[in-house]
């Protein structure tokens, strides 16, 4: 059962997604405003928002430059990894740098520590997909609008567009990891 709050924060999400961000790239404005977590973990509040958005450090692939991209994530304990997933197609740059440096550094609430970004396969994205639409079925709109996909929840329609939003398996490198939150790449 989700909380008030959760339900909220799910349907802000919703419109804002649906209606408001740009299909084909964030853009200036919004790019400033995907980056406000950062702020929160600088200040030493990253555990006010660690359980629904973690700060992935990425070397850029042309500049060699450190580059920090909050983004929300899942949580495998079974597995102790995390997955992300890339909106506009994998034409994100946080997602082209891991994938061509995928040695990256991960702050997620208080928890920091050097991870091996991993690809996710396609029908392991359509399950993330489904697992999305499950907890909130509208989000199918969301998902078919960012594609140009016809999009009904069916395992096909998901295996179709997962391709549109690739994803990565954020696995902690055992020897590196750091529980006070400090470090870098």
């Amino acid at each position: 059962m989700m909380s008030l709050f959760q339900r909220i924060y799910l349907a802000i999400e919703r419109v804002v997604m649906t209606h408001l961000v740009p299909r084909n790239r964030p853009g200036p404005v919004w790019r400033v405003i995907f980056k406000q977590p950062i702020w929160l973990y600088k200040l030493g509040l990253g555990w006010l928002i660690g359980k629904r958005v973690l700060l992935l450090h990425t070397t850029g692939r042309k500049t060699g430059k450190h580059r920090i991209t909050p983004l929300e994530y899942s949580y495998d304990p079974t597995t102790d990894a995390y997955t992300v997933m890339a909106g506009w197609g994998g034409k994100t740059d946080w997602y082209r740098n891991a994938r061509a440096n995928p040695q990256v550094y991960v702050q997620v609430g208080r928890r920091a520590f050097h991870a091996v970004a991993h690809p996710v396969s396609r029908a392991g994205v359509a399950e993330m997909l489904a697992e999305v639409i499950q907890i909130n079925p509208r989000a199918l709109r969301m998902f078919a609008r960012w594609s140009d996909e016809p999009v009904d929840g069916s395992p096909e329609s998901l295996r179709k567009l997962a391709v549109h939003f690739p994803s990565l398996t954020l696995r902690p490198q055992r020897e590196a990891v750091e529980e006070d939150g400090a470090g870098s790449l």
